[in-house]
């Protein structure tokens, strides 16, 4: 099975699989037109959007008068008189599936704003999906048919009559120059977000995994839904600042290597379950994007996680609101905030594991560690005496920090000093496996090493986060380069 059928819980016929793949997004009310031309697969794509989010699909063709179906199969353009009564049928519909809380998927070309208003005056919580595609892409599909009664030739009628979405209408194109599935993965990860600005797109990323892409006035980003795992940031006019591995798995369920991992609800390897995943469930769990603003050229995205069924059933069984809130600009603000929703005390551990690009390694200094006491992990216990200058790195290195909340400054050689302020935090951890232990990991390339270092912002060991019942908890970090 691919990653992208996996990804969107759909088994290889397109069918959705039991468990719910549209978590967050409340599928028993929600109304969706897949619109577009001839030929750029609505059908297809409604049908497969519907078994994804598990709710009925139609087919509005099939809300044709027979007149208007004779005169298509005979070349002729409907006009709008053809198409009102057509529209009113579809509106009521999609108002029935909302009113009787089924949810629907319905494909309709809706090519006019007029005909969505139409739409929208039946049924007004509707969604449009539009699929956009150029004249070669659409001819080609368009040719290749033998069972629709749109002639080819009314392609570029179509075209002509064709409205893109006003930014005022409620939806979103996605480009069809791509794998089917990967549409409709990019649909869901859309219909499951708020409205976006113009500096934010959802996209299908590597291995077929909802990405948010930001590009904005002071910055740019890249964000996946899977763990609200940040794998780039670049400041305007800057280089990039994060390290990822060329090696990294993208898959459902498997860890991204690089970037910013998020670990929670423990750190490393859970002593008390070892086969539960390492640095906990959240960097594997499908997080949501329940916010998104531009705010002077600063991108501000809020995604949110929250206890299921799995993580009940895991070795850390509470209830909980996790709240990652991810600020791109000239700076990269990284804030996550976590609410106790169980009627009982937990305690977590948590950590932004942050992966640092540098030229060499064996060229990097940081400073801001001086004069404090560290946990080897190398070593074991006890806490190792204080360096009394500048951290450098000439083997592998794997420390813990505790009981600071010190910035970190990261002086990588060729002039460019990374700082990291944190709030919230702490524990702070410094990381670089070196040769022998990089070589040893298959997500990880032997050479790539000397490319990068974590600083990580964390609350571990003794520093862990104890919550009442209702209380929250919120550790930040920003980085400046």
């Amino acid at each position: 099975m691919s990653a992208t059928l996996q990804s969107l819980n759909l088994d290889p016929t397109g069918r959705a699989a039991p468990a719910q793949v549209s978590a967050g997004i409340p599928t028993e009310a929600l109304q969706v037109v897949v619109m577009g031309v001839s030929g750029s697969g609505k059908s297809t794509i409604g049908a497969l959007l519907a078994h994804a989010l598990e709710i009925p699909f139609l087919d509005a063709d099939g809300l044709h008068p027979q007149s208007n179906i004779v005169k298509m199969a005979g070349g002729l353009p409907l006009t709008d008189d053809d198409r009102w009564p057509w529209l009113e049928l579809v509106g009521a519909a999609l108002a029935d599936a909302g009113a009787e809380g089924t949810g629907l998927v319905i494909a309709c070309s809706a090519l006019k704003r007029v005909y969505r208003e139409a739409i929208l005056r039946a049924a007004p919580n509707v969604r449009f999906v539009h699929l956009s595609g150029s004249l070669e892409v659409l001819g080609n599909r368009v040719e290749g048919r033998s069972d629709h009664f749109m002639p080819p030739a009314l392609l570029r009628s179509q075209l002509a009559t064709l409205e893109d979405l006003h930014t005022d209408e409620p939806g979103f194109a996605v480009d069809i120059d791509q794998p089917v599935l990967d549409v409709v993965a990019e649909s869901v990860a859309r219909l499951a977000a708020p409205a976006l600005p113009a500096s934010v797109r959802m996209a299908v990323g590597r291995g077929g995994l909802p990405v948010v892409r930001v590009h904005g006035a002071n910055g740019s980003a890249e964000v996946y839904l899977q763990g609200a795992h940040v794998t780039g940031w670049t400041p305007s006019g800057g280089s990039p600042v994060l390290w990822m591995s060329a090696l990294s798995d993208f898959a459902p369920g498997r860890p991204i290597r690089g970037g910013v991992p998020l670990c929670f609800p423990w750190f490393g390897a859970l002593e008390a379950d070892p086969s539960a995943p390492g640095h906990g469930f959240a960097r594997l769990a499908p997080w949501h994007l329940v916010e998104a603003g531009d705010e002077a050229g600063d991108v501000v995205l809020v995604f949110r996680l929250t206890d299921s069924e799995e993580s009940r059933a895991s070795a850390w069984p509470h209830r909980f609101e996790a709240l990652y809130t991810v600020t791109v600009g000239a700076r990269l603000g990284l804030a996550l905030t976590i609410t106790n929703l169980d009627n009982t005390e937990v305690t977590y551990e948590e950590a932004l594991h942050t992966y640092l690009g540098v030229p060499d390694i064996h060229d990097v200094t940081v400073s801001g560690f001086e004069g404090l006491p560290y946990l080897d992990r190398l070593a074991g216990p006890p806490e190792q005496e204080a360096d009394g200058g500048p951290v450098t790195f000439s083997a592998e290195t794997d420390r813990i920090y505790l009981g600071t909340s010190t910035d970190a400054r990261v002086s990588d050689g060729s002039g460019r000093t990374v700082v990291i302020t944190t709030a919230g935090s702490a524990s702070r951890v410094l990381w670089n496996p070196w040769s022998t232990k990089a070589a040893a990991m298959a997500d990880f390339g032997d050479a790539e090493w000397t490319g990068m270092l974590c600083v990580e912002t964390a609350n571990v060991r003794r520093d862990a986060i104890t919550l009442a019942p209702g209380q929250s908890h919120t550790m930040s970090a920003v980085i400046t380069a």
